[in-house]
C-alpha cells in the first residue's frame, strides 16, 4: 500500500462523515411516512416484523421490510427520535464510501480507488440520501457490498464470495424490491467475463447464486403471503392485498411504463432526463467523463480481457451505469430525482478511472494530454451549465469553475508546447485547477445539501429555493404553521380522548404520520400512504369505536372516493361520515384567532375532525 493511501482514505471518509453526520437531525423526521413506520417498529415487535406503517397495524409500508427493521431497532437502542431515524442512513453513506474504495482498489489500483471514493463522497445525491430516511441509502450500501463480494469472488476464485454477493442482492431486494435487480446484468456479466473458471462452471455457479438470491429475496414476502389477509397488515399501495402484485406492478413494471402511452409521449424528453433542470444537479456533473472512463478502460484492458480483474471491473461498473441510465431515463411512471443515487458508485468509479488514466499518460503523450485537457474543460462546461440553473446560488462559482477548466487545459498542454514548461509547478497548477473544474460544482451542491432541511416525499440535493419571506413578516402571519396546527390538535385530542387506545384515526399518511410522531401515540392511518388502500374496513373501525379503543377520526375531503356501492359499504371514511359528528374548528382551536378576532381555519381547510363517541 502506498504511504499516501491510508491518510488519503481517512481524509475522504472524514469528509463523507462530515457531509452526512453533521447536524444530522436538522431535517427532523424527513419522510414522515418511513418515520412513522420506524416509530411503530420501535414500540411493537409485531409491527416491526410485519413492516407495519403505523402502530394500528392495518396497512403495511409500500417497500421491503429491511429499512424499517433497522430503523426500528435503532429506535429501540437509542430511543425513538430524529437521531434514531436519521443516523442509520448516514452510517450507510459513510460505509458505502469505504466499501467502494476497497472494491475499486482490488481491481483498478489505489489511485483510481481514492479518487472514486472522493467523487462518491462529493456526489450531491449520495449526500442527500445519506441525510434522508428513505430506503435508498441502504439499497446503495448493499449493492456496493454486492459488487465488493463479486470482485473478491473473481479475485480469489472462491464460490463463497459469489454466494455472499447473492445474499446481499437478496437483502437489497428486501429494501427496495425490483430496483435492486437493476445491477444483476452488471454482476452476472462481470463474473462471466472475468472469473477463472470454465464457461460451464461459471454458468453453474451463477445459477446456484441466482437460487440463493431468490430465496433470500422472497423468503419474507412469501411467508407473509401464507398468513391470511385479515391477520396481517394490508399490503400498502397494492392491488388485491398481495406483496407479489406490489413487487411486479406498483413497484415494478408500472414504475417503468407509467400510464398508457406515457412512455411513447415522453420519449424525446426522456433522452435528456438526467440532464434536465430537475435532475442534473443530482448526478449529471461527471456523466460524460464516466463514459470516457468506460471507453478508455475497455480499450486499455482489451489485450488481456478474459480472466482480467480490471476488465471485469470496467464491465461491472460500465454495465451498472448504462442499465441504470437507460431505466431511469426512460421510466414513465413515478420517479424522484433522488432515485439517481443508484448511479453514483458507477459514475464515481468510471469518472475516477478517466481522470487517473489520462493523467498518467498525459505527461508522455500529446494525444493523452489533449484528451485530458478536453475532458476537464468539457466537465467544467457541464458544471457551468448546471450551476447556471441555480444562478442565485454562489453566482461567482460557475465562472471560477469554468475558468479553472480553461486553466487546467492550458497547463496540461503546456509541457508539450514548450520544454521550459515541464515543471512541477505547472503540473501542480494543472492538478489543482482540474480538481476545482471537476469537483467544484458537486462539492458546492453537496455542502448546500448538508446545510439544508430535507423533508416531505421528494427532496432535492443542492441549494434550496430562494426565501422571500422575512423572519419578521413570518412572525405576524395570521395562519398557523403545520407544526403549530398539529400541536394544537394533539393537545385537544389528549384532553378529550378519555382512555382510548388510539389517539386518532386519519386518512392517508400525509395527515396521520405527523400527528403520530408529534404525539408519540398510536394513530391509525386509514387507507395507507395515499388513502386509497381499503384498510381498515368500516367494520373494523366500528368495532374499535364500540369497544372504546377509538373516539376521534380526521378525514380529508380530497381523499380517493369509493367507485362502487360495494366499496362504499366497506369504506371506513364513509361509515365515519354517516355515523359520527363533526367537531367545529372553533372547539379544536379556540385560542388560535386572527387579528380580527375570528377563529383560524382548522389544520387544513380540507380536513374535518369527527367525534364518534356514543356511536
Amino acid at each position: 500500500m502506498p504511504a499516501w493511501s491510508r491518510p488519503a482514505l481517512i481524509a475522504v471518509v472524514a469528509l463523507a462523515a462530515a457531509l452526512v453526520l453533521l447536524d444530522v437531525t436538522r431535517s427532523g423526521y424527513g419522510n414522515t411516512y418511513y418515520a412513522a413506520g420506524a416509530l411503530a417498529a420501535s414500540h411493537s415487535w409485531s409491527a416491526l416484523f410485519n413492516n407495519a406503517a403505523d402502530l394500528g397495524g392495518y396497512v403495511s409500508l409500500d417497500k421491503g421490510p429491511l429499512p424499517d427493521w433497522l430503523m426500528g431497532l435503532s429506535g429501540r437502542v437509542f430511543g425513538f427520535g430524529s437521531f434514531s431515524v436519521m443516523v442509520p442512513n448516514a452510517l450507510y453513506g459513510i460505509a458505502t464510501v469505504l466499501v467502494l474504495h476497497d472494491t475499486v482498489r482490488r481491481a483498478l489500483g489505489h489511485q483510481i480507488a481514492i479518487v472514486a471514493a472522493l467523487i462518491m463522497a462529493l456526489t450531491p445525491v449520495a449526500v442527500l440520501v445519506g441525510r434522508y430516511n428513505a430506503p435508498d441509502a441502504l439499497l446503495l450500501f448493499l449493492l456496493v457490498c454486492a459488487a465488493w463480494a463479486l470482485t473478491v469472488a473473481v479475485e480469489s476464485g472462491r464460490l463463497r464470495e459469489l454466494l455472499l454477493c447473492a445474499v446481499l442482492v437478496g437483502l437489497a431486494f428486501n429494501t427496495k424490491m425490483l430496483e435492486a435487480y437493476l445491477v444483476l446484468p452488471a454482476l452476472a456479466l462481470a463474473y462471466l467475463v472475468a472469473a477463472r473458471r470454465s464457461l460451464r462452471t461459471r454458468l453453474g455457479e451463477l445459477a446456484l447464486a441466482a437460487g440463493v438470491m431468490l430465496l433470500v429475496s422472497l423468503l419474507w414476502f412469501a411467508s407473509m403471503m401464507l398468513v391470511p389477509g385479515g391477520d396481517r397488515p394490508y399490503v400498502g399501495e397494492s392491488s388485491g392485498n398481495s406483496w407479489f402484485r406490489l413487487i411486479l406492478d406498483g413497484n415494478g413494471i408500472e414504475r417503468v411504463t407509467g400510464s398508457a402511452g406515457a412512455f411513447a409521449r415522453n420519449f424525446e424528453s426522456n433522452l435528456l432526463y438526467l440532464f434536465s433542470r430537475h435532475v442534473a444537479g443530482q448526478i449529471a456533473w461527471l456523466l460524460p467523463l464516466a463514459l470516457v472512463g468506460l471507453v478508455l478502460g475497455l480499450l486499455t484492458t482489451r489485450s488481456s480481457r478474459r480472466n482480467d480483474l480490471a476488465f471485469g471491473a470496467y464491465v461491472l461498473w460500465g454495465t451498472w451505469a448504462l442499465v441504470g441510465c437507460v431505466v431511469l431515463s426512460f421510466s414513465a411512471g413515478t420517479r424522484h430525482a433522488y432515485y439517481t443515487s443508484l448511479l453514483a458508485p458507477a459514475v464515481a468509479t468510471l469518472a475516477a478511472a478517466a481522470l487517473v488514466t489520462l493523467w498518467r499518460s498525459a505527461r508522455g503523450s500529446p494525444i493523452a494530454a489533449t484528451g485530458l485537457a478536453f475532458a476537464v474543460a468539457a466537465t467544467s462546461g457541464i458544471s457551468f451549465a448546471v450551476l447556471s440553473d441555480s444562478a442565485d446560488f454562489v453566482p461567482w462559482l460557475r465562472w471560477v469553475v469554468l475558468g479553472c477548466g480553461a486553466v487546467a487545459g492550458a497547463a496540461i498542454l503546456a509541457p508539450h508546447l514548450h520544454a521550459a514548461l515541464r515543471r512541477r509547478a505547472v503540473m501542480a497548477l494543472a492538478l489543482g485547477a482540474a480538481a476545482v473544474a471537476a469537483l467544484g460544482g458537486p462539492a458546492a451542491y453537496s455542502l448546500a445539501t448538508a446545510t439544508r432541511d430535507h423533508t416531505g416525499y421528494d427532496p432535492i440535493a443542492g441549494p434550496g429555493p430562494t426565501e422571500h419571506t422575512s423572519a419578521g413578516a413570518a412572525g405576524h402571519s395570521e395562519e398557523l404553521t403545520p407544526a403549530q396546527s398539529v400541536a394544537v390538535l394533539t393537545s385537544y385530542l389528549r384532553a378529550h380522548r378519555g382512555h382510548t387506545r388510539f389517539l386518532l384515526a386519519a386518512t392517508d399518511a400525509k395527515t396521520a404520520d405527523p400527528i403520530a410522531i408529534a404525539a408519540r401515540q398510536s394513530v391509525i392511518t386509514i387507507g395507507g400512504f395515499s388513502g386509497s388502500d381499503p384498510a381498515p374496513k368500516a367494520g373494523q373501525l366500528e368495532r374499535l369505536v364500540s369497544s372504546g379503543e377509538l373516539r376521534y377520526v380526521l378525514l380529508d375531503a380530497s381523499r380517493v372516493m369509493p367507485t362502487s356501492a360495494a366499496e362504499s359499504a366497506i369504506s371506513a371514511p364513509t361509515w365515519v361520515e354517516r355515523h359520527c359528528s363533526r367537531v367545529p374548528s372553533a372547539s379544536v382551536l379556540p385560542r388560535a384567532t386572527t387579528r380580527s378576532g375570528q377563529p383560524t381555519p382548522s389544520i387544513d381547510s380540507k380536513l374535518t375532525l369527527f367525534d364518534c363517541a356514543g356511536t
